[in-house]
């Protein structure tokens, strides 16, 4: 029973691998790489075509690729930003956490130190301090 199971193997295989080796391929048949050469043409030219079809455009916001970007949210733009050497306290007071009160003081600090040599500069006036600077940090300029 063991060695039949083993023809009958051994059998399968062969015809199996004489099928394999005696199926003729691509390379081997003319007409086979005739064809294979002529679909390789026509997806070549496919590939080729102007891309003018798949250009977005500009007329008009209809198309299906067109993209709008998403606005920036990071930092400040430089007309947003507020120098610190030269702002009043009306635009100091547009920033995050600064009211009237510290925007009298920043103002106070320029006038009897001078001007502000870093935007860190601003944590040396009283009641500005990590948390209020690190807010505002984007929108501050010199």
């Amino acid at each position: 029973m063991n060695n039949l199971l083993k023809n009958s193997c051994v059998s399968a295989f062969s015809i199996f691998l004489c099928l394999v080796i005696l199926q003729p391929s691509y390379a081997e048949s003319p007409s086979g790489y005739a064809e294979w050469k002529a679909m390789q043409q026509a997806q070549d030219q496919q590939l080729k075509k102007p891309k003018e079809a798949a250009k977005p455009s500009t007329q008009g916001t209809n198309h299906p690729n067109y993209y709008l970007s998403r606005p920036s949210t990071g930092a400040a733009s430089v007309q947003d930003r507020v120098n610190l050497n030269t702002a009043t306290a009306e635009q100091l007071q547009t920033l995050s956490g600064i009211g009237q009160k510290k925007a009298e003081a920043i103002v106070a600090y320029r006038q009897k130190n001078g001007r502000f040599k870093s935007i860190d500069d601003i944590q040396l006036v009283k009641g500005v301090g990590p948390a209020l600077f690190a807010k505002n940090k984007a929108k501050l300029s010199l």
